[in-house]
């Protein structure tokens, strides 16, 4: 006889596999056109969320070598649980590729949430060799990303916007602080 934390813990991994079946099957926005159009209009309305809230990091993006912007991460669950989401890779302003990620989360989860992810390549070295090989890329294995962190005074910490890939989590209700991104994987879809 299972227990009620073996329950829970078993009902919250049927949940988080049940959601990355669910995100891994849906079609590749680079093969389908409908998709495509809104993951980019998507895109384009984190990307103004984002220098709303945060007008003091809008140079780190402008000054990027490449963005890569996930506009809705769901994350589902109960103590186990699951996140993905689709991403587009800008280059210059224009989306060059396209991501999946997905990560499985452990600890206090319950219920559905939503959060938009960006990562700025802030060095050409970074861009490169986050789109070569594998192409499936774990934070916190062959992927270093340092976390935004903001200060008591509203500010970002300059050490972490000049490392070489950098990432903001944020929701509609602004930037989210202390998020972990390590487990999370991102893989190109190919066209």
């Amino acid at each position: 006889m299972m227990t009620f934390k073996q329950t829970i813990s078993l009902f919250g991994m049927i949940a988080g596999v049940a959601l990355i079946a669910s995100l891994s099957g849906c079609a590749s926005p680079a093969k389908d056109m409908a998709k495509q159009s809104q993951v980019e209009t998507d895109v384009d309305l984190a990307l103004a969320e984002f220098k709303r809230d945060a007008p003091s990091a809008w140079p780190v993006v402008q000054n990027a070598q490449g963005l890569l912007v996930c506009p809705k991460v769901a994350k589902a669950g109960f103590v186990v649980g699951a996140e993905g989401g689709t991403c587009a890779l800008r280059i210059n302003g224009k989306t060059a590729e396209y991501y999946r990620t997905s990560s499985l989360k452990a600890g206090l989860l319950a219920g559905v949430q939503s959060h938009s992810l960006l990562l700025t390549f802030n060095t050409a070295d970074a861009l490169a060799k986050f789109r070569e090989g594998t192409r499936n890329w774990q934070v916190g294995g062959n992927l270093s990303v340092t976390v935004a962190k903001k200060g008591a005074t509203g500010a970002f910490d300059t050490k972490t916007l000049n490392d070489p890939i950098t990432g903001f989590v944020f929701s509609e209700a602004g930037l989210m602080a202390d998020m972990s991104l390590d487990g999370s994987t991102f893989k190109k879809l190919e066209p």
